[in-house]
């Protein structure tokens, strides 16, 4: 078996060949091109008896696809949990390729980062979209209505009125701020371009979540909607790959921090590790549980948040708790092929 480190650039990739034994055999550095890396595996041997590992960034699908249709297993790394990489006092790109290499040839590497495949990446990848699409809509109404304010025309609030204001201001010439009219239509082009682009995404994600097993099961639990059920989908994939439902919520930073040190032991506030978009749409959705759904099935859920505010005394305490009990739910809906049943709903989980 041989143990292949690479170190990732947007142009070339600078690579350690280590054998069984931890003895270095080659290195070199190719581009980061699918010919060059099909020609590396092509260049050190037999690719079944090849371990290949890199550490995430934007090259890893691209790293990722182009090795395993070669037939090399490939692992990718969260680089700071690579602590021989991250604790090196000379840090080169030599180096790091080595540290990879030596990392897969002694087995102490750390769990590798899941990378998805098929209907999984393209929903992440439509789901960056729209958070792209949002952040330059919101980007571009900032812009508009500062413009228009220092014109001394405000627009009233909501995104039709803002409209009608670019519209007149359009056809308007101001002393004040110069170019006014040129500001307002640059405003108007950019936000109904963004905006007509969010509308094709938009309808792209309906049409997935109408179209999966697995996400309309989801939508059965109680304020988990399309959206919602979609970044659950895209962010877990292969559910198969936790253990448990504590494993996921772990994941997803909804668990405790510990500290513990002799016969002292310390919880602090959720981790926030993990992917944020996952813990902010699952927050959102227990928020909305718990305030303003009426809905019979969801009684077992806010009954659960009422009995933690109480104890803790405090809301937040008691969202945070419901967004980590409807993870919980998704995990057995997604392992198990099920749906939400309220009256399963005590057997499912232990007591928070």
């Amino acid at each position: 078996m041989k143990y292949l480190g690479m170190d990732v650039h947007a142009t070339s990739t600078v690579w350690c060949l280590i054998d069984a034994s931890g003895k270095g055999v080659g290195r070199g550095r190719v581009p980061t091109t699918p010919a060059g890396l099909t020609a590396l595996v092509q260049a050190v041997g037999d690719p079944s008896e090849l371990l290949a590992g890199q550490e995430v960034g934007t090259m890893t699908y691209l790293v990722h696809d182009t090795l395993t249709t070669a037939g090399v297993q490939c692992l990718a790394f969260n680089a700071q949990h690579l602590r021989m990489i991250a604790a090196s006092r000379k840090k080169t790109d030599r180096r790091d390729a080595y540290w990879i290499a030596k990392a897969l040839q002694a087995e102490m590497y750390p769990s590798p980062v899941y990378v998805p495949t098929g209907e999984i990446r393209e929903l992440r990848v439509l789901l960056h979209r729209r958070r792209q699409l949002h952040v330059d809509t919101t980007r571009w109404r900032h812009r508009a209505r500062a413009a228009l304010r220092a014109a001394g025309c405000p627009a009233p609030a909501g995104p039709a009125a803002l409209r009608r204001a670019l519209e007149q201001a359009a056809t308007l010439e101001s002393r004040t701020v110069p170019f006014l009219r040129d500001t307002a239509s640059l405003c108007a082009r950019q936000l109904a371009a963004a905006e007509r682009e969010l509308r094709q995404v938009d309808a792209e994600l309906r049409t997935r979540a109408t179209g999966s097993a697995a996400v309309r099961r989801l939508r059965t639990v109680p304020t988990i909607g399309p959206l919602v059920a979609l970044t659950i989908y895209a962010t877990v994939g292969d559910v198969r790959r936790f253990a448990t439902a504590k494993m996921l919520a772990a994941y997803a930073g909804l668990v405790p921090s510990v500290r513990q040190s002799a016969e002292t032991t310390t919880l602090g506030g959720i981790t926030k590790q993990g992917p944020p978009d996952l813990r902010r749409v699952l927050v959102q959705a227990a928020n909305v549980l718990l305030t303003r759904c009426a809905r019979p099935e969801a009684q077992p859920l806010q009954a659960i948040g009422e009995r933690i505010r109480a104890r803790r005394g405090r809301r937040k305490v008691a969202i945070v708790a419901v967004a980590r009990h409807l993870l919980r739910i998704a995990y057995y809906i997604l392992r198990d092929g099920t749906t939400y049943e309220p009256a399963r709903l005590g057997a499912m989980m232990p007591a928070a």
